[in-house]
């Protein structure tokens, strides 16, 4: 399961009533992505390497995705769940990351949240 942060929606609403401009959440929320991509990298199988390559974090205000696969790369579902009709084992990597990101990005998320405090004058 995804790693959710408790209360998230409502702080992002809260700040945004506060003045902060929505592209300072979602450059908070890029860089939070950008670390989980980087983490889900390393757990991807590679024999190409395309798979891996697209692996890519979104841009939002009020969460952090990766994604992973597109129309080039349909085979992004079947690695990490697994195919058994196909002997494909799964990867697990989405669960990994997760498992890794879970303290992480709450730690992260912390951090950027105070300095986007600090930086709008709301200490």
């Amino acid at each position: 399961m995804p790693a959710r942060i408790e209360g998230l929606r409502e702080t992002v609403r809260e700040l945004q009533a506060l003045g902060v401009d929505v592209n300072e959440l979602k450059d908070a929320m890029a860089r939070i992505a950008a670390r989980a991509t980087s983490v889900m990298q390393g757990f991807i199988p590679a024999r190409t390497g395309r798979l891996r390559a697209s692996a890519r974090g979104n841009r939002a205000k009020g969460k952090a995705v990766v994604t992973v696969g597109r129309a080039t790369v349909p085979y992004a579902a079947p690695i990490n769940y697994g195919w058994p009709e196909r002997n494909i084992a799964p990867a697990s990597f989405t669960a990994q990351t997760d498992a890794v990101m879970a303290t992480e990005a709450a730690a992260m998320l912390d951090d950027e949240i105070s300095v986007l405090i600090r930086k709008n004058g709301l200490d």
